[in-house]
């Protein structure tokens, strides 16, 4: 086919065009014989590069956490790990189909591991313990990776206000549901994901102060 001359293929080409391809069609509907139709060449051309689908959704993996920028290491902690976070959460706003991979496909290549050791140093850097530091991380990224896969897959342990008609239920019966109807029908899930984040921070932060103030006692 004459697509494949033009640009030859290459592992990241295939990849990229996978992720283009889910984003677009959904990761039901990936195959190698409709990948390779998009590359413009035969599916046994596309094992040259990917050896089987399984590395073929570990690469989707790495091309999303490629895309992650964290701030410069000159930032002060807390703004570094906020912001690094809140990137975190974009890509699933903008890979709502390829995002859930990482649910079952932790990373394989050397981009995820720079990314935890980036996170651990900066906690490191700030005066946490090497555990800490590892409770931290773990706990930021579970309630990011949690409230992302939540806003593209839906609370599935909340009743939708818009389909329930809160307005509709007895105020005696479920008084903080009623009281609660126009916020479940417009969430404002940008404040709600920094509120949460909040404090999550305030208290690594509170931990840490009381950690500094400990090391200072005679």
């Amino acid at each position: 086919m004459a697509g494949a001359g033009r640009h030859p293929l290459s592992r990241r080409r295939v990849l990229e065009e996978a992720v283009r391809f889910v984003d677009r069609e959904g990761l039901e509907a990936l195959t190698m014989r409709k990948l390779g139709a998009e590359l413009g060449v035969e599916a046994m051309s596309l094992y040259n590069h990917i050896p089987n689908k399984g590395a073929l959704l570990d690469g989707m993996v790495e091309v999303l956490l490629g895309e992650l920028e964290i701030p410069a290491r000159s930032r002060d902690w807390e703004v570094r790990i906020r912001e690094g976070y809140r990137a975190f959460r974009r890509l699933a706003h903008e890979h709502p189909n390829v995002f859930p991979l990482l649910v079952n496909r932790p990373p394989v290549t050397m981009d995820g591991v720079w990314l935890v050791e980036e996170v651990l140093q900066t906690l490191r850097e700030a005066g946490f313990g090497r555990e800490e530091a590892l409770h931290a991380f773990r706990s930021l990224s579970s309630y990011t990776f949690g409230y992302a896969m939540a806003e593209i897959r839906g609370f599935a342990l909340e009743p939708d206000g818009s389909r329930l008609g809160a307005r509709r239920l007895s105020p005696e019966e479920f008084p903080n549901l009623y009281e609660l109807g126009p916020q479940l029908e417009r969430v404002d899930h940008d404040a709600e994901f920094e509120f949460g984040l909040d404090l999550l921070l305030s208290g690594l932060r509170d931990r840490l102060q009381g950690n500094l103030r400990g090391r200072q006692r005679p």
